[in-house]
């Protein structure tokens, strides 16, 4: 009687949650909601569910007797300010020029050049010929590109197991809670799951904040295959 199933069905503000999970972490044991935001689970007085989906704040629960008699309603709350992040990032706008500005910088940057290489900027005598005006020319056409503004994209890379390490140590949505309750990795299976996600040649460019989105799809198709092969690996 102190030992059954839970069943519920798991909302937010607008409508049943889809592919949720639900964790019971007295008895290590995991399920997720149905497309109608149902589930059953395992439990007993005193278990500790945790509900957790990728857009809601995570709910905690203490089964108590009323948990076990029918069929109960829980709701989870979305996670607004972090959808925004995500969805809405502002454009960087590009700064212009100032004309009078960098025309102080260049003759100061000419200035410095004279001092350190005067015998490109004199004539020694009067027998060695005119000053080289195409040569201070093109140092003053090279001093002028040092300043100016140039866009230049970094080089994408792909994501290493180390760099995933990296990322799940310092950020503050990729976690280890997001690794167990979400892509039902534990952390014992943790940095095998990286070194196959590195496998899959993931671009650097999804590290990016406004690629956030991108990357949790990635995460969720790679933490799926990983555990169909521990499954596969377990038969053998």
């Amino acid at each position: 009687m102190l030992s059954q199933n839970i069943s519920g069905t798991l909302y937010d503000d607008e409508a049943p949650i889809t592919g949720a999970k639900i964790m019971n972490v007295t008895s290590k044991s995991i399920t997720s909601t149905d497309a109608n935001g149902n589930f059953d689970i395992y439990a007993k007085i005193n278990d500790t569910l945790i509900f957790s989906s990728l857009f809601h704040h995570t709910k905690q629960l203490v089964v108590n007797e009323s948990h076990l008699d029918g069929t109960q309603v829980f709701e989870l709350k979305k996670i607004l300010n972090e959808l925004d992040e995500v969805d809405l990032q502002a454009r960087i706008a590009s700064k212009e020029m100032d004309e009078k500005e960098t025309t102080k910088t260049i003759k100061q940057q000419f200035k410095t050049d004279v001092e350190k290489n005067p015998h490109l900027y004199r004539r020694p005598n009067a027998n060695s010929g005119p000053i080289d005006i195409l040569e201070i020319g093109r140092r003053i056409k090279k001093l002028f590109k040092r300043k100016t503004p140039k866009e230049s994209e970094a080089v994408a890379f792909d994501i290493t197991s180390e760099d995933l390490d990296t990322l799940f140590k310092k950020d503050k949505f990729f976690t280890d809670t997001f690794l167990v309750l979400d892509l039902n990795i534990t952390k014992d299976y943790k940095h095998l799951f990286f070194a196959y996600c590195e496998t899959k040649e993931i671009s650097s460019r999804l590290l990016r904040p406004d690629n956030k989105i991108y990357l949790i799809d990635k995460f969720l198709e790679y933490s799926k295959d990983f555990r169909d092969i521990l499954i596969e690996s377990q038969k053998q």
